[in-house]
């Protein structure tokens, strides 16, 4: 499984955008944005920065819509073989990590810590 692990042994993706297309290449600046809105309050309550975010969203899952449908299958000529890919499932997962952000939610936890 080399590199699927970084080197803190914690699996990759954290979490995931979707869409109708285009990828990480359209999600991950929308979630940027929503940790940036998250360090904007926080900062406005006097509090700090957020630093290493990933721990804290493994112990409150519940801040992210888990995805257990689904998979990264790979498609050529429009003949995709599922057997290339990983399927989403319930909890974390290869393909959509341990799912997709829920502002509020996010915003409500991030904003009650310290």
């Amino acid at each position: 499984m080399d590199g699927v692990y970084l080197t803190l042994r914690l699996p990759a993706p954290w979490i995931t955008g979707v869409g109708e297309g285009g990828g990480t290449s359209a999600s991950t600046p929308i979630v940027a944005a929503m940790f940036n809105r998250i360090v904007e309050e926080r900062l406005r309550a006097s509090k700090g920065p957020l630093g290493f975010i990933n721990l804290v969203l493994y112990q409150h899952p519940g801040v992210l819509k888990n995805i257990a449908i689904g998979n990264n299958a790979v498609c050529c000529d429009g003949k995709c073989n599922a057997t290339t890919g990983f399927r989403a499932t319930p909890g974390w997962d290869p393909v959509t990590g341990l799912g997709t952000p829920d502002y509020p939610k996010m915003l409500e936890l991030f904003a009650g810590l310290p």
